[in-house]
């Protein structure tokens, strides 16, 4: 059976990749860009709806996030960005919540896992990209890089460690929490990587076990 959390990937890949574009054609273009941006939650809400009822909460953020960024293209007042912001960094980092605790809870190691694992680095990068844009619309000038500044760009290059060096914090603030997100996902990928790997060898132990039973009877 394919992985739920494939779709997850798929979604925010077309975020990344076409909302951008898609913003620049006037209001047809941003309304299309919005009901793309909203893949992202039912895509996970789907995944995870076998979880429990705490995904029931996915929508109840979504929602209000999705409507706010449709009416930024009417209304760009700093209250209603810091909302926007405010409900889409909490919506993710609440799936990300959901998403780790399920995927700790997996015994095996299937494309299930893989994906999800996968899903999980993308959704922090994006989640991190709200705290920036929320910081930058509180305090104007936190990062540097000239006019346009591409913060989902900057967080993926930090949540990597790549340090290209062309946009950068220009805040204490700013620059303490580039700190935690390189810290946070250098500690994701060692913790997740020796967990798949160790569970892999576990599996591996087992099935030779019992190749080694069959062996003997």
């Amino acid at each position: 059976m394919k992985s739920r959390f494939i779709y997850i990937i798929v979604a925010i890949m077309l975020v990344m990749l076409i909302v951008p574009f898609l913003r620049q054609l006037g209001l047809p273009g941003h309304l299309a860009s919005t009901l793309i941006l909203a893949m992202i939650p039912i895509a996970c809400a789907v995944a995870l709806n076998r979880r429990g009822k705490p995904v029931i909460f996915i929508p109840l953020i979504a929602v209000p996030f999705v409507a706010l960024d449709a009416i930024n293209h009417f209304s760009s007042s700093e209250f209603l960005e810091i909302l926007k912001y405010g409900f889409g960094t909490l919506l993710y980092f609440y799936i990300v919540l959901l998403m780790v605790k399920h995927l700790l809870a997996l015994r095996v190691v299937t494309a299930d896992m893989i994906y999800c694992a996968i899903s999980v680095y993308l959704l922090l990068g994006i989640g991190w990209a709200g705290i920036y844009a929320l910081v930058e619309i509180i305090s104007p000038g936190s990062f540097s890089g000239g006019s346009q500044i591409d913060l989902v760009y900057f967080s993926f290059v930090t949540l990597t460690t790549l340090g290209f060096g062309d946009i950068l914090p220009a805040s204490i603030l700013a620059s303490r929490l580039v700190i935690f997100e390189a810290t946070m996902g250098n500690i994701y990928m060692a913790v997740i990587v020796a967990m798949i790997v160790g569970r892999y060898m576990s599996m591996q132990s087992g099935q030779d076990v019992e190749n080694e039973i069959d062996l003997n009877k």
